[in-house]
């Protein structure tokens, strides 16, 4: 099937898991989630691939859950929060590896108030960033097109944690920005419209992708050559 977009279930069906939030609930209402939440991620994970293979062909695009598509389990060992089921979901598609978020990823992500969608590093090792650092230094003009892209546009914005103390380096202003970031990932964050509720959803992303994607190859590259 076709992705068409969510429904209004979908969003009123997290909405009472956050009221009901314990495993009864939830397997009495279990077709709810698999066809309304399940289903359609999972028909979006499948149309988004073909774009994402298009970008970067070694990245996973299998439509399964904690593969590409989030459970709706919550790991709960190490939080004091101790629900079991998540209110919010997303799609994630990276290049396999064992560190989670040590590659950088095209995401998109939803809440019942809210959805999101770029790409970048949900969080990665200071070393990769360290490589990015080295990477904008050795193609500064080659950055400087990409910053350039961000710069001309309101859409997509830089965000991530900076470093509290400057880093020592001779580029110019313009770079700082991106040259003092912990971690980094572009983003577009829009309140749950109409369009979250239609198949223009998935061009919507996939556009973000494509327009993302040659910030991706920088990133991509800095940490694996």
């Amino acid at each position: 099937m076709l992705f068409k977009g969510f429904t209004k279930t979908s969003i009123s069906f997290l909405n009472d898991l956050a009221l009901n939030n314990n495993k009864n609930w939830f397997g009495e209402n279990r077709a709810i989630y698999e066809k309304h939440i399940l289903e359609p991620l999972r028909q979006l994970t499948t149309e988004l691939g073909i774009a994402i293979k298009s970008i970067d062909d070694e990245i996973d695009i299998r439509p399964q859950i904690n593969r590409t598509i989030s459970k709706i389990f919550r790991d709960t060992r190490f939080s004091k929060d101790k629900s079991p089921f998540r209110t919010d979901q997303w799609i994630s598609f990276k290049r396999p590896s064992g560190i989670w978020g040590n590659v950088p990823e095209f995401y998109f992500y939803f809440t019942p108030e809210e959805y999101h969608y770029g790409m970048g590093f949900y969080d990665t090792i200071p070393a990769n960033m360290e490589k990015f650092r080295d990477y904008i230094i050795s193609y500064p003009d080659r950055f400087e097109k990409i910053m350039n892209y961000y710069q001309s546009q309101s859409i997509f914005v830089p965000r991530g944690v900076n470093y509290k103390k400057h880093i020592p380096n001779t580029l110019p202003e313009t770079y700082q920005e991106w040259f003092h970031k912990k971690n980094l990932y572009v983003s577009r964050i829009k309140t749950i419209d109409n369009t979250f509720f239609s198949a223009g959803l998935k061009d919507e992303i996939e556009n973000a992708f494509q327009v993302n994607a040659e910030l991706y190859h920088f990133l991509i590259e800095s940490i694996t050559q």
